[in-house]
């Protein structure tokens, strides 16, 4: 995620009834259940969410596993905690 989020950033993660275009959402990855990844939203298509990284060229997203379904999504990252140097809201 690349420049928005850095290996080792840790967020706020808050439930997100609705979802916008722009959000920055944590969601299970499709590949590995177990695994948590952040992604940008954008489109949302009833309840499927297509979300893609900051820096495409390195990123596994929506244009590798396709859409996701809404129940996927963990809610939306709002603020960077730690490190403390990058400490800060996240904006859209």
């Amino acid at each position: 995620m690349r420049p928005t989020l850095a290996p080792g950033d840790r967020v706020v993660v808050v439930r997100a009834r609705r979802l916008r275009r722009g959000d920055l959402v944590a969601l299970r990855d499709p590949r590995d259940r177990d695994r948590t990844i952040v992604k940008r939203v954008v489109e949302v298509d009833g309840d499927e969410v297509t979300v893609l990284g900051d820096n495409p060229a390195r990123s596994t997203d929506s244009r590798v596993f396709g859409p996701v379904h809404r129940n996927r999504v963990r809610g939306r990252a709002i603020y960077r905690y730690a490190p403390e140097g990058r400490r800060g809201r996240l904006d859209r």
